[in-house]
């Protein structure tokens, strides 16, 4: 995370088209729609083929089905007696997802991310602890976001190494506590490695300390619960833990809704009373938001039910359990942790990493590619949309780009 801020280097410039005048006239809709459909023409990947940062995917088909019945609606607090319908699906919206993340009293709101949600969580815990030098623990493969709220919200980090399989010095988390801590964070999972952090421990600890602790569960909100339900080892990570104050989950990412519709979860509404929200009532950041946002989430999760998010949640690891297998078949290559979701990172000892991604890319199937200090890595981000031929066809061409990198060696 601190490779985010780091300004040691220089900054990147703002990739702008030259000038370009307001149009005087219209166009004709045909045109419009036909340079529309030019410039998608020329993206990279397919969205079937993309499989870097494929978090973001189609939404459940009922959430375009319902768009038309939502146009012009909106919902902000001071407004709501003007759209209750809107306002309705939201608060009930969060209050099924308090019921999913172990907290049926759980109060929150829809906001536009992640980030959003993660700044609203810094801004309360901040107001609540009412320190005048506010500090927050938490593990360096933390969101940027974090990093981006210290610097809005006047705090200060203090980051916590992580191990080799991604996991938080625990000990060295309680030694950096100090009188102006005012929260702590973990992540479930974290969005880089796809590892989930220790939230009992830091729960535990969060209690024993009087402590806020949010989770950021961008990820695993729509998808550990379900996994759980299929099996699957996932230890505790939610309200259920006592400790936790705040979660946080994006419905875009796993949750088969919409960009941008993410939630901001709290345990207890009388901690709302540390925000100065005046007679407006605005607890989020982006105050009026649409409409169809609410109500996509309303009408995905009463569409698919547990039953629903199970067999999306099944669907997902059988991709991520392919292309993981048939990366570790590949001699040469290896996982660099071993998936817990739908995160999988992958280097090669003996190939140009950066090459294999070039071959991917040039086949027109999608990965990100990075360095972590020495080794080139490339990460794949499996979004539900994703299928079984999908996994096979990606594989597939990364044989592929792997015999071309070794061929032309």
């Amino acid at each position: 995370m601190a490779q985010e801020f780091d300004r040691s280097e220089e900054r990147h410039p703002v990739p702008m088209p030259p000038p370009l005048d307001f149009p005087e006239h219209g166009s004709p809709e045909a045109d419009v729609l036909a340079e529309v459909e030019a410039r998608f023409a020329k993206d990279p990947y397919p969205v079937k083929r993309n499989f870097g940062v494929s978090y973001v995917g189609p939404p459940h088909e009922i959430a375009e089905r319902i768009r038309p019945l939502a146009a012009g609606s909106f919902f902000v607090e001071w407004a709501r007696d003007m759209n209750p319908g809107a306002d309705r699906f939201e608060k009930e919206a969060v209050r099924m997802l308090g019921s999913l993340l172990g907290h049926r009293d759980a109060v929150g709101f829809i906001t536009s991310g992640g980030t959003e949600s993660n700044l609203l969580a810094l801004r309360l815990a901040r107001n609540l602890g009412a320190k005048s030098e506010p500090e927050v623990v938490l593990p360096t493969t933390a969101h940027y976001s974090f990093r981006l709220g210290a610097e809005l919200l006047g705090l200060r980090l203090r980051e916590v190494d992580v191990d080799d399989t991604m996991r938080p010095d625990m000990q060295q988390v309680e030694r950096l506590l100090n009188r102006n801590t005012v929260a702590l964070v973990g992540s479930a999972p974290e969005g880089n490695f796809g590892q989930l952090d220790p939230i009992e421990e830091l729960a535990d600890l969060a209690q024993r300390k009087g402590l806020y602790l949010h989770v950021d569960a961008a990820f695993g909100g729509f998808a550990l619960p379900f996994l759980r339900e299929l099996g699957y080892p996932i230890p505790p990570f939610d309200f259920s833990l006592p400790g936790v104050s705040s979660m946080m989950t994006d419905g875009h990412k796993l949750g088969l809704l919409p960009v941008a519709t993410g939630f901001f979860l709290i345990r207890d509404e009388a901690m709302l009373d540390a925000i100065p929200a005046e007679f407006t009532g605005i607890h989020t950041i982006t105050a009026t938001k649409p409409g169809d946002h609410a109500v996509a989430a309303w009408s995905v999760m009463r569409r698919l039910g547990r039953e629903g998010y199970r067999e999306s949640a099944r669907r997902l690891m059988e991709v991520v359990d392919i292309v993981s297998k048939r990366i570790e078949s590949i001699d040469g290559l290896r996982l660099l942790v071993r998936p817990l979701l739908a995160v999988v990172n992958f280097t090669s000892d003996r190939d140009d990493v950066e090459r294999i991604y070039l071959e991917l890319r040039r086949r027109g199937w999608g990965a990100t590619y990075g360095h972590d200090g020495s080794q080139g890595r490339i990460r794949l981000s499996i979004h539900p949309h994703r299928d079984v031929e999908h996994a096979h066809g990606w594989v597939a061409a990364l044989e592929e780009s792997v015999q071309a990198v070794r061929s032309n060696a």
